[in-house]
């Protein structure tokens, strides 16, 4: 059975780069890094995991724990995107990742902490919306934290974020720029950040563009296509409706779609619609949606990347990481698009 000296040997370097290579550490030079896996691949070379993992006394592994805003991170289609982008990085880096349990009625915090501690892991993710306590919980058990998602305001605890304000504020900016003054806003009624940073992108871009702020143009409802659909038709029963919606998520801007639809009206020629994601559902709307894409597993790979160089004391970056988002015009805001 090859050693990592036998992989060292064959690709000209030390072992201890060798090793370096194949953990996936940045420091190594890509052509480096290549020489070492294709003799690790020709030597046929696996790692005694067991032995690493003693010696680095480690468990090589993070849980992903999951928050209260979803069912699962399997069946939300934008936090599945975010987990292929932890897995992707984890793996590469060497770790293994286990799921817990989003914090279910009955459960305490202190439960929630030691399932976490009790598993063996070096760290925690904790991917979408928990409450300070729940934090505190599974940080009293000593374990780097990243959070994804979200942040905790008036805290330290690293936080991996979309640029929720900007992409708010590109949307909006985007209709306003198609000449529609009346536009309005479908926000999200949670307490956590997302509902205020959506709303003030929105009045940002309204103030820069000189448009009046009008109230009567906001509507705050559950981040669900039902609830949208109510919301939105609330709004076109205004007496004077909107022209345009800008809904927080690409879910409540179907529901946008929905309302329209349901009162005969055509998009984009009397409503112009956009959202924020891009979910994949987004292209096959009827019209295809203009959204703001989330980098969602952008999100992942830099969370879990942060979590292990805190597990590992490389330390990181500061604590708050936003991601930019990127306006993607489809045909439901009534815009050409390139090529046409």
């Amino acid at each position: 059975m090859a050693t990592i000296k036998d992989v060292a040997r064959l690709a000209g370097v030390s072992p201890g780069t060798a090793s370096q290579a194949l953990n996936g550490r940045p420091r190594v030079h890509s052509d480096t890094r290549q020489r070492v896996v294709d003799a690790a691949t020709k030597l046929r070379y696996a790692p005694n995991l067991h032995g690493r993992r003693l010696a680095r006394r480690r468990a090589e592994c993070v849980a992903v724990v999951q928050g209260r805003n979803m069912a699962t991170v399997f069946s939300d289609s934008f936090y599945r995107v975010v987990l292929g982008g932890v897995a992707e990085t984890t793996h590469g880096r060497g770790y293994s990742l286990v799921i817990t349990p989003a914090p279910r009625d009955g459960m305490r915090p202190a439960d929630l902490g030691r399932l976490v501690g009790h598993g063996g892991v070096d760290g925690a993710l904790v991917v979408g919306v928990l409450e300070a306590d729940w934090l505190f919980a599974l940080r009293e058990r000593g374990l780097p934290i990243v959070l994804v998602d979200t942040y905790l305001e008036g805290s330290a605890v690293p936080a991996v974020v979309p640029d929720y304000r900007d992409g708010a504020r590109q949307g909006t900016a985007h209709l306003l720029g198609l000449g529609h003054r009346r536009v309005a806003l479908l926000g999200a009624a949670v307490a956590y950040p997302f509902g205020r940073e959506t709303h003030d992108g929105y009045a940002d871009a309204l103030a820069a563009d000189d448009a009046r702020y009008d109230p009567r143009l906001v509507r705050r409802c559950a981040i669900a296509v039902e609830a949208a659909t109510a919301a939105m038709t609330g709004l076109l029963a205004e007496a004077e409706p909107p022209t345009a919606v800008f809904a927080v998520t690409d879910a409540m801007a179907i529901g946008a779609l929905r309302a329209a639809r349901e009162r005969k009206l055509r998009v984009p020629e009397d409503l112009a619609v956009v959202g924020m994601d891009d979910i994949e559902l987004a292209a096959y709307t009827e019209p295809p949606l203009t959204t703001v894409r989330v980098a969602k597993e952008e999100m992942g790979r830099i969370a879990a990347e942060r979590l292990i160089a805190l597990i590992e004391g490389d330390g990181g970056a500061p604590g708050l990481v936003f991601v930019p988002g990127e306006l993607v015009v489809r045909e439901s805001c009534g815009a050409k698009q390139e090529g046409s």
